[in-house]
């Protein structure tokens, strides 16, 4: 669990237009992938003004340290918050284990104390849901745990993070608990690891619901950036956009799988095509739609 260069920098830039606000729930105790002087600079780069913590406190981690030296001067997680004018008082995270001495020692398996119920303004997963098998009971905690009016940032593996954790996610998952549970979509990625850099991919559900095509070879993750506008009495379990979109209208499925002119031809051809052949004939098509494509993005630097 942890905020890399890449987040920090995305949330110090959404911090901006957004003005995040506690309480705020991050995920088990994130570490934070930077050094006040880099966190400075990182705000400095976006023309966000940064506020002064009151001290500054050192991540608790013990595994960074061993693997760079220099993490050893990376800042705690309250710390962080602290430049986003958020007190310390109302940073909090949550942790099944006492590692790291955690605000509040519970497993996200099994249902959050009523009175953390619509009470924070931002809540931040950086790598825990994909680590809990109960994936339904933790999206569930967090619905409830977010005030009316608050945020939620997900950044979650989607590709290549084999056994990193239990899953690994499309982001239909998040477009479609988050739409059927009171929420609305601020923003929404697909972040692509491209060396020394992130690629931040626009994720619209309405044209992606068909199919997503990226390197193979790239690591992938969901970035969703939701905000809660109402509360739930009970949380839906929500049927997948495709699936929903086919029982509505099928025809307009069929139609948004043929949109390009390739789409088309992929179709004719796949019918005409020994079955044999249509692992190497679908390669062919999934590297032209990769490089077709014209979604847009944006760059940050890890």
């Amino acid at each position: 669990m942890g905020l890399p260069a890449s987040s920090l920098k995305f949330i110090l830039r959404k911090n901006k237009r957004y003005k995040f606000s506690g309480p705020v729930l991050t995920l088990g105790n994130q570490d934070i992938y930077g050094t006040e002087k880099d966190i400075k600079n990182w705000a400095k780069d976006e023309n966000l003004e940064s506020k002064s913590p009151k001290k500054i406190l050192y991540s608790t981690s013990g595994d960074v340290p061993r693997i760079n030296k220099e993490a050893a001067q990376y800042i705690h997680a309250k710390t962080f918050f602290e430049f986003l004018g958020i007190d310390e008082e109302n940073y909090y995270d949550i942790d099944k284990f006492d590692f790291d001495k955690p605000k509040i020692l519970h497993d996200l398996q099994f249902p959050i104390n009523p009175k953390f119920h619509n009470y924070f303004n931002f809540i931040i997963d950086s790598g825990t849901l994909e680590h809990i098998f109960d994936a339904r009971a933790v999206m569930e905690n967090i619905a409830r745990m977010t005030k009316v009016g608050g945020y939620v940032l997900q950044l979650i593996p989607a590709q290549n993070f084999l056994n990193h954790g239990f899953y690994q996610f499309s982001p239909t998952f998040f477009y479609d608990f988050y739409t059927g549970n009171g929420f609305e979509i601020v923003e929404s990625y697909i972040t692509e690891g491209r060396g020394s850099y992130d690629r931040y991919w626009q994720y619209k559900q309405e044209e992606d619901y068909t199919g997503l095509f990226f390197n193979p070879k790239n690591r992938l993750g969901n970035c969703f950036l939701v905000r809660k506008k109402e509360n739930m009495e009970k949380i839906v379990l929500p049927d997948q956009y495709y699936y929903k979109k086919l029982a509505e209208d099928g025809k307009t499925v069929e139609s948004d799988f043929n949109q390009s002119g390739l789409d088309r031809l992929v179709n004719h051809f796949r019918k005409i095509i020994p079955i044999r052949h249509h692992g190497k004939f679908f390669s062919l098509w999934q590297f032209m739609k990769r490089t077709t494509s014209k979604r847009k993005y944006f760059d940050i630097k890890k």
